[in-house]
């Protein structure tokens, strides 16, 4: 999805989308779309302030050398949400970084010295900071960034100092920072002037990066966003929660429902079971189409399943640094900066998104880390070569510098200064480390040994410090990595490790059925746990179950290598989902932010229409509930955030819509509701005010969208209309007297009482200006300084009319090039847009200044790339109006808005007919009563 160019994303009533496996399981198809990397320049060579870097600061000037002190924001506008969306990020580079308050009593927005505005960006994963000259930055010199993820702005988070790279790297850069899809941004630097490194750059990872786009600040949309605070590390460390065990009792379902045998049941080999602890996939057990589910890995025997650098989609083209393999025996420990929202199904973007920036943006040649691990427990490969290391060695990562030789980097995705590991994430962590450590040799992961340094800012190079053999980034640098959270649950990760080491129970095939002996001999019954997995032993054989199992009043489902499934399962063609207790789940159950509906009676997912509880829902054949506006079957449909479907009268964002009460289907056209007459519109949308349909006028209240029979007074007359809502025209209190505007021959006359009070010759739209092109457009600058009203001057500036007067110069040009009326020009704007003010369904940044496109019911209408533009669309529609044999060809530049071959050629020559309720051909501009009368009057009242 593209959010900038100037491209408005218009979203009218979501389709239902059909065909899908359940929605948690699958990676999102704009994150398997190629896009270009972003790059957002913020410092010119010299270290200067780039346009972009200085466009959300009072003063443009604030960040050049010259400029004394901080800038001040300027103010937001109120219509983004100011919440937050979790996770923190601290600084390195001094050992005070490690203080519980850093950057605390920092406004990114007031202290900032250079300061981008909140730009609307296509969606990214990873974003990160570099600069040139590899010196690192000065001490006074902290870099904010903050994201907008679904609709909601995060706090602002401050960027560390990258602490990786191959030993012999330089500091040019801040650690990778991860969203979950974020579609806007912001930067902040607070510092000096003087100290801004130079070419400093902002670098947006999409999820399948495909080249690179170094953008400007003119080609970029800005967005709202209110202020929102820096996120901050939790005061103290947390303290080392109690050393997870693998539980000696069955798990536990989190509910217990009266359920049937799920039927049919599920296709499997009961007769040839997969050696159980092996990796050989799950016999029956549809896991989950999509990126984010890997096989369980077959090498040295990892003891999880590790998604290859093949399955997650590395680019061997970024790939430009050969593996060096050497002997290792400790175990670094890391988190990544960043947001913490990022859903299963985005953690393989996300890693390509930290390939791309490690290998070529940092340009180390590869990805640093040498596993991954994102918060639900799976685990990437990262540096080439990482799962064909032989027992003992791992090739030497950058992960942390004068530590990446002789030790295997995990580094945990997300950031874990102030919010925990999850306990999958924790488990994945543990187990890997208990794997490396113990093909090593080591007998002891909750030790220490000797480790050489190579180069660090923390130790001399070459000594020889006693670590752990499980240490954090932090040990060995300048670094709050992995968080004061992360860094708190190091003795759970090493007791983890402990017991994946030391793990000697063992499989037996006896009798053509597998049984479990722990390590002291004994034959296992009921629940065991075994390298990460459960299995259920049959009491008293000890024959390991398969297939569906029902224990303890829940059902379960066991492979044919006789693992426990949890998650999304397909069996039978019907899919279910199992709790992480591995117990079937029933009824409403929310999963990946998506509520699901499964049949009490089978746990089987439900799709299609279900009525529940006296009310109707709509689930998606991936079976997720559908909210909001949906087409099913030609018709629309509303269902509320609950997911229940509503009826009858609702009205959303500002619109009336009429749903019918048995069918819940969307209604249009003229409807009789309790009644009265009411007419919507194709799109539903209820209409008011005058209308014309078939020739015919009718008024709809403007209140409550009747229609009007009988005498209505309307804008201070009477008007008369009968039975059948048609409009019989004006009427006064004596029978047969004039009131009103009434067409006589080529003039306007407006009657009071039968008296004529005002009047307007016809006046054509295609006409010379008024006087000369000086005079003109000084007369249409001095009647807008007149109204009082305050020039939009940054906005349409970024259109390329800075002032009133470079607007208004563009005005005159583009009606005298089609041979319109300038003066009808300058009228038609200040009247459709308020005086420049907007605040209607039109937005300003459209550049959009004569309503085109706008239909009401918030319908914004058309978007323009620039203020000429828009404006010569403007005067070329005008022109079609008013000339009846105009063509495209004809234009004196060519045609910009599409819309141009629907205008009724020569329809309206006149300003008056403009006005649709004026005009004698029943076409025009507008249907307001009295438009073009009103257009006349502003002319005659500006320039006489």
């Amino acid at each position: 999805m593209s959010a900038r160019r100037f491209l408005g994303v218009a979203v009218a009533m979501p389709l239902l989308l059909v065909g899908a496996p359940p929605a948690a399981i699958a990676e999102p198809q704009s994150a398997q779309d190629p896009a270009p990397v972003q790059i957002l320049p913020l410092t010119t060579p010299s270290g200067a302030g780039t346009e972009l870097g200085r466009g959300g600061l009072d003063s443009p000037d604030a960040a050049s050398p010259e400029a004394q002190g901080p800038s001040s924001p300027q103010g937001r506008g109120d219509e983004a949400p100011a919440g937050t969306s979790g996770g923190m990020s601290v600084r390195p580079g001094l050992p005070s970084l490690l203080a519980a308050e850093v950057g605390a009593g920092v406004d990114p927005e007031a202290d900032a010295v250079l300061l981008t505005d909140p730009l609307e960006v296509d969606d990214f994963y990873v974003a990160g900071f570099t600069w040139s000259g590899g010196s690192g930055l000065a001490e006074d010199v902290q870099i904010y960034l903050r994201v907008r993820e679904g609709g909601t702005w995060s706090p602002w988070f401050l960027n560390e100092l990258v602490d990786g790279g191959p030993d012999e790297s330089t500091f040019n850069g801040t650690a990778e920072f991860i969203t979950g899809g974020a579609e806007a941004v912001q930067a902040s630097v607070v510092g000096s002037a003087e100290s801004l490194p130079a070419d400093l750059k902002l670098t947006l990872v999409p999820g399948q990066p495909q080249g690179e786009e170094v953008l400007e600040a003119s080609q970029l949309a800005t967005s709202q966003a209110e202020p929102t605070a820096v996120a901050s590390q939790s005061a103290q460390p947390v303290g080392p929660a109690a050393s997870p065990v693998e539980p000696t009792t069955a798990p536990q379902a989190a509910e217990s429902p009266e359920q049937a045998a799920p039927s049919p049941a599920p296709q499997q080999s009961a007769a040839s079971p997969a050696v159980p602890g092996s990796a050989s996939p799950t016999g029956g057990m549809g896991l989950a189409p999509g990126v984010g589910t890997a096989l369980a890995a077959t090498v040295s025997g990892v003891p999880v399943s590790v998604t290859t650098r093949e399955q997650w989609g590395a680019n061997p083209a970024y790939m430009s640094w050969s593996p060096t393999y050497a002997s290792a025996s400790h175990v670094v420990v890391h988190h990544t900066a960043g947001t913490n929202s990022y859903s299963a199904a985005q953690s393989p973007s996300i890693v390509r998104g930290i390939y791309h920036y490690h290998a070529v943006t940092l340009d180390w040649g590869d990805i640093g880390y040498n596993f991954l691990i994102d918060k639900y427990g799976q685990v990437f490969e990262g540096r080439y070569g990482s799962t064909r290391a032989a027992a003992g060695k791992m090739p030497a990562g950058a992960h942390a510098r004068g530590a990446n030789t002789g030790t295997m980097g995990l580094s945990m995705m997300g950031d874990y200064s102030a919010v925990a590991p999850s306990a999958a994430q924790l488990d994945a962590v543990g187990r890997m480390a208990g794997w490396f450590l113990g093909r090593a040799g080591v007998s002891d992961a909750t030790g220490s040994a000797p480790f050489t340094i190579k180069t660090t800012e923390k130790y001399a190079a070459g000594s020889t410090v006693t670590l752990p053999r499980i240490l954090g980034h932090r040990d060995v640098g300048y670094t709050a990595c992995p968080g004061n959270v992360g860094y708190s649950r190091m003795g759970q990760i090493r007791s983890i490790a402990q017991s994946q080491m030391h793990d000697g129970s063992r499989w037996v095939k006896e009798g053509g059925v597998w049984r479990h002996y722990s390590a002291d001999g004994a034959k296992s019954t009921g629940w065991v746990s075994y390298k990460g997995q459960w299995y259920y032993l049959n009491p008293p054989s000890g024959a390991m179950a398969t297939g569906w199992q029902k224990v303890g009043g829940s059902w379960y489902f066991l492979g044919s290598d006789g693992a426990m499934a949890t998650g999304w399962l397909k069996s039978g063609g019907s899919w279910y989902y199992l709790a992480s207790s591995g117990a079937m789940a029933s009824g409403w159950q929310r999963i990946g932010g998506a509520w699901y509906y499964l049949h009490p009676s089978s746990g089987a997912m439900a799709t299609g229409w279900q009525r529940i509880g006296g009310s109707w829902y709509l689930l998606a054949s991936s079976g997720a509930m559908a909210t909001g506006w949906q087409k099913v079957g030609g018709s629309w449909y509303l269902l509320a955030s609950s997911g229940a479907m509503a009826t009858g009268w609702q009205r959303i964002g500002g619109t009336w819509y009429y749903l019918h009460p048995s069918s819940g289907a969307m209604a249009t056209g003229w409807q009789k509701v309790g009644g009265s007459w009411y007419l919507l519109g194709s799109s539903g949308a209820m209409a008011t005010g005058w209308q014309r349909i078939g020739g015919t006028w009718y008024y709809l209240s403007p209140s409550s969208g009747a229609m009007a029979t009988g005498v209505v007074q309307i804008d201070g007359a009477s008007h008369g209309f009968d039975s059948s809502g048609a409009w019989t025209g004006e009427v006064s209190a004596a029978k047969g007297v004039k009131d009103g505007w009434s067409l006589e021959g080529t003039t306007y006359t407006l009657y009071r009482g039968g008296r004529a009070v005002e009047s307007q010759p016809l006046r054509p739209i295609m006409a010379s200006p008024s006087a000369g092109k000086a005079q003109v457009i000084s007369a249409m600058t001095s009647a807008y300084s007149s109204s009082g009203r305050r020039y939009p001057a940054a906005a349409l500036g970024r259109g390329g009319a800075p002032t009133a007067k470079d607007f208004f110069t563009i005005v005159y040009e583009e009606a005298v090039a089609e041979g319109v009326s300038p003066e009808l020009l300058f009228a038609q704007v200040v009247k459709e847009t308020g005086w420049l003010q907007f605040g209607g369904d039109v937005k300003v940044s459209q550049f959009n200044f004569g309503g085109l496109g706008a239909t009401g019911g918030g319908v914004a209408g058309n978007r323009f790339p620039s203020v000429r533009v828009g404006l010569r669309a403007q005067a070329q529609h005008l022109r079609a109006y008013a000339e009846a044999g105009v063509s495209a060809g004809s234009l004196a530049n060519p045609v910009v808005d599409p819309r141009f071959q629907y205008v009724r050629k020569g329809s309206a020559p006149y300003i008056q007919y403009l006005g649709i309720q004026e005009n004698p051909n029943g076409g025009g501009w507008a249907a307001s009563r009295h438009y073009g009368i009103e257009l006349v009057k502003l002319m005659d009242q500006y320039f006489g």
